[in-house]
């Protein structure tokens, strides 16, 4: 890492006076509620902060304390995050809730180092929770917070290695203030968020422009540097629509122990020859219904999806499965390929409300997205954790 031209003390005031100026009104940064500011951070992490605000709101009218979430059930809490997609996030905040008002009395803890030993709490959102709600004089560092760094000091090492990462916490640790410094660090991410975008920054809005190597040599888009390329493997599923005759379709809950836990899903398949051999002697003639391309990790998924009807009361004896109306799909909480199924179904439905991606209100309140955590350290680490295809759907 080149010496930097300027001083850490006139780098954090840049950037706290122009976070106090632009700083986007979000409903989170109204609060210290540690348990608040968790479930923000949590939502944010792969999701845009206009797909945020409405999970947000209605998740705290219904789980307004970390003791209704943590004696609430898990079906319950997965109800209220349908479509916010991620569903892992979900289960581990809510494992998390319970094991803080087993073994804390309730009390969240206020330490980044206790904190990441949590459930679904990894290096990034401790850091967040203890610094903003606590005051702890702990950094972040998130794809936002990296990308920053890397051009302000032009660091030429790849950030797939975690020696420059440790270094980039480092850095990281090292421009925070004594107080509030859960401030500069929403400063940070907030300057990745809505200036410095991966590949169209906007350096003429930028407080540090400056102070920033890459900037200077004219290269911002060089930075930050990757020796990995993405390469993503096709793969190819089906699934089957199973209509009754009184405007039902056949789900099945998934076990609470995988993947999609506690999640419902149209019965699917690997094959489509695996498919056809478990319902060929029912006498049914699944005819293509509909192709969804969807892209998981490292994964991309062509997913057939056929229907047919079936008039008797079970379907194959399959575990878990019931009949539910199309009308109250709105209600049910998909993972992401199949909820594209159930909206599908629901333009011969019209009476199905679903909650949609992003309301005109919002996007006109929030017009620029934050991008948390695509490309975070500790959300590496969860997809690569990811190695068996069939349990996505």
């Amino acid at each position: 890492m080149k010496k930097p031209f300027f001083s850490h003390r006139a780098l954090r005031l840049k950037l706290l006076m122009w976070y106090f100026r632009e700083k986007r009104d979000l409903p989170w940064r109204h609060t210290r509620d540690p348990y608040k500011i968790w479930v923000s951070e949590i939502m944010l992490q792969q999701t845009q902060v206009a797909t945020v605000i409405p999970y947000y709101e209605r998740w705290l009218k219904t789980f307004p304390s970390l003791a209704v979430l943590a004696r609430a059930p898990l079906s319950r809490a997965l109800e209220l995050w349908a479509g916010l997609g991620y569903y892992r996030r979900v289960r581990m905040l809510h494992r998390a809730a319970q094991h803080v008002q087993k073994k804390f009395l309730g009390r969240i803890p206020q330490t980044a180092e206790v904190l990441k030993k949590l459930p679904g709490i990894g290096r990034y959102t401790a850091g967040a929770i203890a610094s903003i709600a606590f005051d702890e004089k702990t950094p972040v560092l998130d794809g936002n917070v990296i990308r920053i760094l890397t051009r302000i000091f032009a660091i030429p090492q790849s950030v797939d290695q975690p020696r420059t990462l440790e270094k980039l916490w480092v850095i990281a640790g090292s421009l925070l203030p004594d107080k509030k410094p859960g401030d500069l660090n929403q400063a940070l991410m907030e300057l990745g968020a809505t200036v410095c975008f991966p590949l169209t920054p906007q350096c003429a809005q930028c407080p540090v422009r400056k102070n920033c190597l890459a900037h200077r040599k004219g290269n911002e888009r060089f930075y930050p540097v990757r020796s990995q390329k993405n390469s993503y493997k096709k793969l190819r599923m089906v699934a089957l629509v199973l209509r009754n005759g009184r405007s039902g379709v056949w789900l099945e809950k998934q076990p609470e122990q995988g993947r999609w836990g506690g999640l419902w899903m149209f019965p699917f398949w690997t094959h489509k020859k695996e498919m056809l051999s478990a319902i060929n002697p029912l006498g049914l003639r699944p005819r293509l219904f509909l192709k969804i391309q969807h892209v998981f990790t490292k994964y991309r998924i062509t997913l057939e999806v056929y229907e047919s009807r079936f008039e008797k009361r079970r379907f194959l004896k399959r575990p878990r499965g019931k009949w539910h109306s199309i009308k109250r799909l709105a209600g049910v909480a998909f993972p992401s390929p199949h909820r594209k199924i159930a909206l599908a179904l629901e333009k011969n439905h019209p009476r199905t409300s679903f909650p949609q991606k992003r309301a005109s209100t919002v996007r006109r309140k929030i017009s620029r997205k934050r991008g948390r955590g695509l490309d975070s350290p500790e959300n590496i680490a969860s997809k690569t954790a990811v190695t068996d295809p069939g349990i996505y759907f």
